[in-house]
């Protein structure tokens, strides 16, 4: 009875990340919402996104990350729900290992957004000699980027530094970032799994 009702739950929380996915590709389709398939997906996800859209340390510049999160969790709960239906039981370790195995999926995720971004832009900076129109759309992108490259590259420099610079050192810190990172959470993830209880 048990496997039953968490099969079906798991299943429906499947088919709500699903509902939820497309919601948000239609956020990308100039008046999709406006339609009636729009209005009934918004009456079905919005509810539930429009939590994370509340929380404003998801949103940094004009990138909202609020809906990585949101079906990051959605995802969460629908791996500890098939978790525990294949093992039948409540498995902590396994809970454990799969909700941080889930929140560094998530954090990976925005840190290699922010690492193509930090080295495209670097890139871009590179090839214009450091210039940037004003009217050009990479505006947003240095609005998002300058605080935190600063930010990350302060750590190793005191001196002052150019914008320039500041991006190549992020972008490699956050390279060494993800990569230590997911040695260390595959690591930690392993041990929670061989956990006794």
């Amino acid at each position: 009875m048990i496997q039953t009702v968490l099969s079906i739950l798991a299943a429906m929380l499947s088919v709500y990340t699903l509902l939820c996915f497309v919601y948000i590709l239609m956020s990308w389709l100039p008046g999709a919402k406006f339609t009636r398939f729009g209005h009934i997906m918004t009456a079905i996800c919005e509810p539930y996104m429009g939590l994370f859209k509340k929380l404003g340390f998801l949103r940094i510049g004009n990138i909202d990350f609020s809906p990585i999160v949101s079906l990051g969790i959605l995802s969460l709960a629908s791996a500890i729900l098939g978790g525990i239906q294949h093992t039948g039981r409540i498995f902590v370790g396994g809970i454990l290992g799969t909700i941080i195995s889930s929140i560094w999926g998530i954090a990976s995720s925005i840190g290699f957004i922010f690492t193509l971004l930090t080295f495209v832009r670097w890139i871009v900076l590179l090839i214009n000699k450091g210039r940037t129109s004003y009217d050009s759309g990479w505006n947003q992108v240095d609005m998002m980027l300058n605080k935190i490259s600063y930010k990350i590259a302060g750590t190793f420099t005191k001196n002052g530094i150019s914008y320039q610079t500041s991006l190549l050192i992020s972008w490699i810190t956050l390279l060494v970032f993800l990569g230590v990172g997911h040695i260390l959470i595959t690591i930690l993830v392993s041990l929670c799994y061989r956990m006794p209880f």
